[in-house]
């Protein structure tokens, strides 16, 4: 998780298929769910499971951590292995088929939601840090048998860990689906945002033209590669402004800005507040009522 989010250097618009860019994200609360079973799932070997189907309120969450299974979506199986997330609500079934010489594994967390609440991530996903997924595993388990730890907040770590790495996963899939040459414009921002680059670099770095560098990320990414290094330099001042006792003057040089003035306008321009400011936000809890 550390590694993949390095690449998280600004907005860029959702592509997944199965949630389009007008549908509204629905987070879950805490205080809607009420914890029924956690367990570390082993599926034995030359058999199926026997698959759970879901109804009301029941949801139930599903994090693969070994072998093979299948489960049903819109009339055809789909295979998931280590690493899949599934979040199943009602009319749904937990996964019902298992490869019969390696079968499947899953940590499972059936819980029960107030009527309304939403499912806030597409049913399949993924967690592709595998040492994550079997530390978090063991961790909730051995959690869940604790009768000294609170089972709502043992409920709200679990919901909000897993809608964090589906909404991970989905803006890691975007950039990966982008063509190579795009990808690659994305890597030079990440990781020279700090040099004066010119557009000029940065076409050189898919192999284009300026102008069809401009065509590319509008037609993709919604923004101008102005922007986007932009967001990168305001992404990594937040970070420093945030974690350090730098002054304003050499954040802005860090990041990428000519002098502080420029980096002031430009932070305030992006954030609606100055430098300064967002700084005692975050450090010392000030905000304006």
């Amino acid at each position: 998780m550390r590694k993949n989010c390095q690449n998280l250097g600004f907005v860029i618009k959702t592509s997944d298929s199965q949630r389009s860019p007008s549908t509204p994200r629905h987070r879950p609360r805490a205080d809607r769910f009420r914890l029924h079973s956690v367990s570390h799932f082993h599926q034995r070997a030359g058999s199926h499971p026997s698959a759970i189907h879901f109804k009301g309120q029941e949801q139930c969450i599903e994090v693969v951590t070994g072998g093979r299974g299948w489960f049903e979506i819109e009339a055809r199986w789909q295979e998931v292995g280590p690493g899949d997330l599934l979040w199943h609500i009602a009319g749904e079934r937990t996964i019902a088929r298992s490869d019969f010489i390696d079968p499947y594994s899953c940590l499972a967390v059936r819980f029960l939601a107030e009527s309304g609440a939403r499912r806030p991530v597409p049913r399949h996903t993924r967690w592709e840090e595998m040492d994550e997924v079997l530390y978090f595993t063991n961790q909730v388990v051995a959690l869940h048998a604790d009768d000294a730890f609170d089972r709502a907040v043992l409920l709200h770590y679990i919901i909000s860990r897993a809608h964090f790495q589906a909404e991970l996963y989905l803006r890691l899939q975007h950039e990966r689906g982008l063509p190579p040459e795009l990808r690659q414009v994305l890597e030079t921002i990440n990781r020279r945002y700090a040099e004066p680059l010119r557009l000029a670099d940065l076409a050189d770095a898919a192999g284009w033209s300026v102008p069809h560098l401009h065509d590319r990320f509008r037609a993709q990414l919604g923004l101008s590669p102005h922007q986007a290094l932009i967001r990168r330099r305001i992404q990594v001042a937040r970070e420093l402004l945030a974690s350090t006792n730098d002054p304003i003057k050499s954040v802005a040089a860090r990041c990428g800005f000519p002098n502080a003035a420029a980096f002031c306008v430009q932070f305030r321009k992006t954030t609606q507040i100055a430098p300064k400011e967002y700084r005692e936000r975050q450090l010392f809890g000030k905000r304006r009522l």
